[in-house]
């Protein structure tokens, strides 16, 4: 049932939601030549093959805002399960978030059919880093095929200078730039985001995973959560992303028995453990470190002896995950919105705050249907308003004008979903379908970059295509909303 090329699809017969078009009922969609053709009831089937979506949802295919397509402790393998992972969760374009150049060397192995476009990560600088060396690093980034970087703070954090510098500099070259908050002066938590957007002094940046800051480090959870939402909805130029995994991912290596990833040391202080070695074989022992051991059809979580074990035998390219994702947190950001009144609400009508709903994940979890129908049927969010989050404004924030919606002329890019469970029945990624509920399309895809990138994506032999950030909510964010009313 897989396609090798665009065909003619009729999809038939499933409950459309699609905010774009205004659309949520029982609907056909018509996709010819890889673009949606046409939406609307009992469409005629004539020379199209018919893919039979009763009693499902059809969504548009899920952006997914930020992923990370490559083992982040082993960069150097020549290729990823992360594309068919994606494309089983009904992800038809993913925003990659760690390391760019790593994905593009692992797409020939790798791909399957998805659309994919990147961030280059920024690691630490000693000391202060020149304008010059910053800004060669952007325009390296940029002419590799990135749109742009990403400023790994909280794992591995510059001086707050220098991470100024990268978000303004930039700016300057008309890169996308997020940010997971973090410098040597604040860490990743509340603190850090309030200093990431000082920071950025009015230049557009992305904060990454609203909710991995707000773990109870600086106060009480809840306060740590509504600081957040008064910061971002009176910041300026600011956009973000929330996602709604139980478990966090850090790199295990260390140096001279400390943690070479600071995230780890927060993940430990955070149990109650000590944060080198030694602390981190009690926190195994405890129950509460975990090797990410990816050696089956599902990567698992492997904690106590045997976890130790995993971790001992290759620190530096091992990846480690704690429980620390708070509930309330994951929640709080991915339905909190402000309503006619000014007032917070997390249910009902309103603007969210916080832009979309993504997975940071990848290969290791996926979780954007299954966590977000949990909350469509905790009544926190409508159907449409998920959709809203994980396909329209993730691909607004990039200026994906053909993504995120099944409105004509949009990319053939569909997600056929069971109601209630969010378990994908079949994905179409520009009018393939790339995933027909057991296996998954193993060729195709594309590369979306800026004009500086285009040709090193064509001489890799990836199919490239140009997107201008100028339209991109990234670019054209002044703010969110007045802060909410007292």
């Amino acid at each position: 049932m897989l396609s090798s090329a665009p065909e003619r699809l009729l999809v038939r017969g499933g409950h459309v939601v699609d905010p774009a078009s205004g659309v949520d009922g029982v609907c056909d969609v018509l996709i010819e030549d890889g673009r949606v053709v046409e939406l609307r009831p009992e469409l005629p089937a004539a020379g199209a093959r018919v893919v039979d979506a009763d009693g499902a949802y059809v969504l548009p295919g899920l952006v997914d805002s930020h992923v990370h397509l490559t083992h982040l402790a082993n960069p150097h393998a020549v290729r990823t399960n992360a594309h068919e992972r994606l494309a089983r969760a009904g992800v038809t374009t993913a925003v990659e978030f760690f390391d760019f150049a790593s994905a593009l060397n692992q797409w020939p192995a790798s791909t399957a059919g998805l659309t994919v476009l990147g961030l280059q990560g920024i690691r630490s600088h000693q000391g202060t880093a020149s304008q010059a060396v910053v800004r060669d690093e952007i325009a390296a980034a940029l002419k590799g095929g990135a749109i742009g970087v990403k400023i790994l703070g909280g794992h591995f954090p510059n001086s707050p200078d220098t991470s100024a510098r990268v978000i303004a500099e930039s700016n300057e070259l008309g890169a996308y730039c997020a940010f997971h908050a973090g410098t040597t002066r604040h860490g990743s938590n509340l603190d850090g985001m309030r200093e990431t957007v000082e920071l950025a002094d009015g230049n557009p940046v992305h904060v990454a995973h609203t909710n991995a800051y707000l773990r109870g480090a600086t106060a009480d959870v809840d306060a740590e959560n509504r600081a957040a939402l008064d910061l971002l909805m009176g910041a300026r130029r600011v956009v973000s992303e929330a996602h709604l995994a139980e478990f966090n991912v850090c790199v295990g290596s260390m140096t001279d028995g400390e943690p070479d990833d600071h995230i780890v040391i927060n993940c430990l202080r955070l149990g109650g453990f000590p944060t080198g070695a030694a602390g981190l074989e009690k926190a195994f022992l405890a129950g509460y470190a975990h090797v990410l051991h990816d050696a089956g059809a599902e990567p698992a979580h492997v904690t106590g002896e045997e976890g130790l074990r995993l971790w001992r035998q290759d620190p530096g390219g091992t990846m480690l995950n704690f429980p620390v994702n708070n509930r309330f947190s994951a929640f709080y950001q991915s339905c909190a919105r402000v309503g006619a009144t000014g007032s917070l609400n997390w249910s009902g009508d309103g603007e969210f705050v916080v832009d979309a709903i993504s997975s940071d994940g990848g290969s290791w979890r996926n979780v954007i249907l299954r966590h977000g129908f949990s909350l469509v049927r905790f009544g926190a969010l409508t159907t449409s308003q998920l959709v809203d989050k994980a396909s329209r404004r993730p691909a607004q924030l990039f200026g994906l004008t053909a993504k995120g919606h099944l409105s004509p002329g949009a990319d053939g890019d569909v997600a056929v979903v069971e109601p209630n469970t969010g378990e994908v029945r079949l994905t179409i990624a520009g009018g393939r379908v790339v995933f027909d509920g057991e296996n998954v399309a193993s060729r195709g895809g594309k590369v979306l970059t800026t004009a500086e990138g285009a040709a090193a994506i064509t001489a890799r032999g990836i199919t490239a295509e140009v997107i201008d950030l100028e339209t991109s909510t990234f670019r054209t964010r002044i703010t969110r909303q007045p802060a909410p009313a007292a």
